[in-house]
């Protein structure tokens, strides 16, 4: 388990379960092996948090009020491709299993879960890269370190403003993928700002790093190949 909570303890959780005691209870037990762990007793809540910052890993009950888990995880897996989405319930059926698969659910987990295997498949995960190194190769001999914040190139640190880190990691959090403005608002903003305030970043990045760092997908917006 050394090595599992080694892989682990740098990843975000956030769960959405509508029964308290169950909530209470997974909060409390994960606490122990993830970074940070958020709880939400609905999808809406569990949404409203995401936008506000987004986490590695999610795990959600498909039976809750309003809005079930499998059609959360659908637009957590639009807003961010590469969080690892995990669903639990008390249901076995092949139905519900094909309509996991169809809403692209990483893991599908038998209510009461099994805290081993879910810590299992989610190290697993990492180990194959779901989840963003400690250290990631960008391009042209530059590295970003998650641990300390910066840019390096070969022994060269490069220190980056808050907005510049927070953006960075969001497009490398989804990388290939195309991060929408809407996401960007949310993630390093928290709130709607204008074109030129996402620019100016933008344009700070590329002056430490290298012009062609993050492209610009105009009228969608932004990605990191």
């Amino acid at each position: 388990m050394q090595a599992i909570h080694k892989r682990l303890q740098a990843l975000t959780l956030l769960i959405a379960e509508d029964d308290e005691s169950t909530l209470k209870w997974l909060s409390r037990v994960l606490s122990i092996y993830f970074k940070e762990v958020r709880v939400a007793k609905d999808a809406m809540q569990a949404l409203e948090l995401f936008k506000e910052s987004p986490s590695d890993v999610i795990i959600s009950d498909i039976e809750m009020p309003q809005v079930d888990g499998l059609h959360l995880l659908q637009k957590i897996s639009q807003l961010s491709p590469n969080t690892i989405r995990v669903v639990m319930t008390a249901y076995n059926t092949p139905e519900y299993i094909n309509i996991a698969v169809e809403s692209n659910v990483d893991f599908y987990l038998k209510k009461p879960i099994d805290i081993d295997e879910f810590l299992v498949a989610i190290s697993s995960s990492v180990s194959k890269g779901s989840i963003l190194s400690e250290e990631i190769f960008l391009n042209e001999d530059y590295s970003y370190s998650y641990k300390q914040k910066l840019v390096k190139k070969g022994q060269e640190s490069i220190k980056l403003t808050k907005k510049e880190v927070l953006l960075l990691e969001l497009l490398l959090k989804n990388r290939k993928s195309i991060v929408s403005i809407e996401q960007i608002e949310h993630s390093v903003w928290q709130e709607s700002v204008s074109a030129d305030a996402i620019r100016m970043v933008v344009a700070g990045i590329r002056k430490k790093l290298y012009q062609g760092v993050i492209e610009n997908v105009k009228g969608l917006g932004y990605r990191i190949e």
